[in-house]
């Protein structure tokens, strides 16, 4: 397995992201246009991941950083990581969120962060074992769609 960070040209992995990893529950009626997909993927600030098997997408991460208005520290927040429910407890999860810290690491990113459902206990251990600390707080998660 090797993980690789999407680019704009990347077109058949974004594709097999976009057709064959998105959880039903978070598609849109549309797919995003090419033209959209480039200004994420050519913009510095977001990451996307692929684990890949072969050619194949095993997994991905979506992350993206942004300056702090605390500090002038540079923040990171994991909008996203799948994995493929055969390469669960493969390491998959683990190679994604090394390879998103190393970069992270990279761009002066001094923290990471992310939010699970408490009903995730597989997604609790991953961030766990590889060095996240739970926060104490729990929170309902709103949503303004903006028409």
């Amino acid at each position: 397995m090797k993980i690789v960070k999407v680019n704009a040209s990347d077109v058949e992995i974004i594709n097999d992201i976009l057709n064959n990893h998105i959880d039903l529950s978070d598609r849109k009626p549309a797919q995003p246009s090419l033209v959209h997909l480039k200004t994420l993927l050519t913009d510095d600030r977001s990451y996307l991941f692929a684990a890949m098997e072969d050619n194949d997408v095993v997994g991905y991460a979506l992350v993206y950083r942004f300056p702090s208005l605390y500090s002038s520290a540079w923040l990171a927040y994991l909008y996203d990581i799948e994995v493929s429910e055969n390469y669960r407890r493969k390491g998959v999860g683990k190679g994604l969120i090394k390879t998103i810290l190393e970069h992270l690491k990279l761009d002066n990113v001094t923290e990471l962060w992310l939010g699970t459902g408490v009903d995730n206990p597989e997604g609790q251990a991953l961030f766990s074992s590889t060095g996240a600390i739970k926060s104490e707080e729990v929170f309902n998660d709103y949503t303004y769609e903006i028409h």
